[in-house]
Parts: C-alpha cells; sequence; structure tokens
C-alpha cells in the first residue's frame, strides 16, 4: 500500500493494527537514513514518510517484513490440560499394596509375571498383570521414583486419563513383544520399569508430534532437545540384564515414543474433556483389576 498524504510531500507505506507494529516497520525506514511518522487514523497505525522515497522504503519494509514472518520463531503448544496429582499418586500406591500383597501371598507372582509360555497358551493378562509385580523392595522404589516424575509429567501433556492409557498400552505392548520374539527360549519379566520407559517415551515422543502439526515454522530446539534429552534419559536409565531388561526398556520407550507423538500430532490431547480423560483412567483400572482377575482363576 502506498498512498499519496494531503502533504504531497508525504507518503503512507503501511496501516498496521497497532503502534509497535508500526514503529517495528519503521525501523527498516530508519535503516536506510530516512525519517518516518506514525499516524492513527480509524483506529489503524498508518507509517508515514517522505514521498520521494516512498516506492523505496516501502520496498525495504517489506522484504523486511517478508524475513521475519516467522520471527521471533513460535514455541511449541505443550500446555497443561490436566495439572492434578492424585491419579499417578494412586497409581503408584496400588503398586505398593500389590507389593505388599505379592510378599503375603507368593503365588501371584506366578499368575501374573509375564511369560511366553503364558502367553502362547492365550493368557494375555500377563502382559498387564506383571507391571504391578516386583520382585524386591529396591526394583519397586527405582519405578516408582521413575513413575512419579515421568508419568506425571506425561499428564501434565495430555492429561492423567490419556497418559496413563498410553503408559500402560505402550508396557503392554512391551512386554508383549519382547515375550514373543524369544521364540527359541524360556522367558518371563515382571516390574514396572516397561511403564516408566514408556512414560519417558511419551514425554519424548510429544514435542516431535507438536512439531509435526505445527502450520507454521517453530524453534527446533523445543522439538529437538525434548527428544534428544528423552534418548539420553533413556541411554543412562535403560540398563539392566541383557537382554531381557534391555529389550523390554527399549520396546517400551520405542511404543511410548510413537504414541507421544501420533496424540500430539493427531491433537488428540487437546479434544478430549474432563469426561473423557475421566472415562480413559477409568478404563485403566478396569484393564488392570479384570487381568487381575482372570490371573486369580489360573491359582
Amino acid at each position: 500500500m502506498e498512498e499519496e498524504t494531503e502533504d504531497e510531500k508525504l507518503a503512507i507505506i503501511g496501516s498496521y493494527a497497532s503502534a509497535r507494529m508500526a514503529h517495528e516497520a519503521g525501523l527498516s525506514v530508519l535503516a536506510c537514513g530516512q525519517p518516518y511518522w506514525v499516524r492513527i487514523v480509524e483506529g489503524r497505525y498508518l507509517l508515514v514518510v517522505l514521498g520521494e522515497d516512498a516506492r523505496r522504503l516501502k520496498r525495504e519494509v517489506d522484504e523486511t517484513e517478508a524475513k521475519n514472518r516467522f520471527w521471533p520463531p513460535r514455541g511449541l503448544d505443550l500446555s497443561a490440560p490436566s495439572t492434578a496429582k492424585w491419579p499417578t499418586a494412586g497409581l503408584v500406591g496400588l503398586l505398593v499394596v500389590m507389593f505388599a500383597l505379592q510378599n503375603e501371598f507368593p503365588a501371584l507372582a506366578d499368575a501374573g509375571l509375564n511369560s511366553r509360555e503364558g502367553l502362547i497358551a492365550g493368557e494375555w493378562w500377563r502382559v498387564l498383570t506383571a507391571v504391578s509385580l516386583h520382585a524386591d523392595v529396591g526394583h519397586l522404589a527405582g519405578n516408582l521414583m521413575g513413575l512419579s516424575l515421568f508419568a506425571y509429567l506425561s499428564c501434565r501433556y495430555m492429561g492423567s486419563g490419556l497418559a496413563w492409557t498410553l503408559v500402560l498400552l505402550s508396557a503392554g505392548l512391551a512386554n508383549l513383544s519382547n515375550a514373543l520374539l524369544r521364540a527359541s527360549e524360556s522367558f518371563s519379566s515382571l516390574g514396572a520399569s516397561t511403564a516408566v520407559f514408556a512414560a519417558l517415551g511419551l514425554l519424548a515422543g510429544y514435542p516431535v508430534g507438536s512439531y509435526l502439526r505445527a502450520r507454521v515454522e517453530i524453534q527446533t530446539r523445543d522439538w529437538l532437545v525434548p527428544f534428544f534429552g528423552g534418548c539420553v534419559a533413556f541411554a543412562w536409565m535403560g540398563g539392566g540384564e541383557f537382554p531381557t531388561d534391555v529389550a523390554g526398556h527399549v520396546w517400551s520407550f520405542g511404543y511410548g515414543s510413537l504414541f507421544g507423538a501420533a496424540a500430539a500430532w493427531s491433537g488428540l490431547s487437546k479434544r478430549l474433556g474432563k469426561v473423557a480423560q475421566g472415562g480413559l483412567l477409568a478404563l485403566v483400572g478396569l484393564g488392570l483389576l479384570l487381568s487381575w482377575l482372570l490371573a486369580l482363576g489360573t491359582i
């Protein structure tokens, strides 16, 4: 836009919604060594320059705006749909209760641990019940700390219901994959470490999905740093007995990253309301309850 004003020596080269935007555009004029003025007309802020240089200055302003249209870079929308701590506290507390019951009734471990032989026999619930069993206090304590941190942060990103659903789904798939791919050996495992690394995977994958979903350029560090941070944390903590523990951790981190990215990319985490989140959380509880009822039926 270029319009002559009543004063033939001046020309309007831009119209802006705010004084700040007009003055930011005026910086390009100043960079050319020319003065500018901002006038308010009918709620718009007009950028006014000397008429003799109007075309050149208009071109400079347009080029600068084109170069800086994505500046400052847009950050990822990592909102916090849920800050409630009780779902995570409740599920973590459930692990403590199960450990106490497991010590009181040792048969629970045999009925609920992840087993290749059991899965082949159709006992699918083992991939879920194994998540709530632990070998000893140290094993339990480490997983409690991991879930308290990573699962809660996942809940802040996508809501408690969706986060815990994806954590349990990822852990279950990891247990299934880890068991069935060992066709030539006897295999069994237990522990919530698959859930811990599934939650870590959600945290690593969610920013990647947000980056893929964004319709404008965003800062690379907003998704690359969290993703590689998750990979570093996984490399640091993902050890254990090889190949049983390591393979399970790799599978759970991989599934978690995939589901986290998908949840962000699809926008699912932002479309679910409180009722839907509560429903998913109830589904997690029902899934664990049903799995244990089926497991108890084998004792």
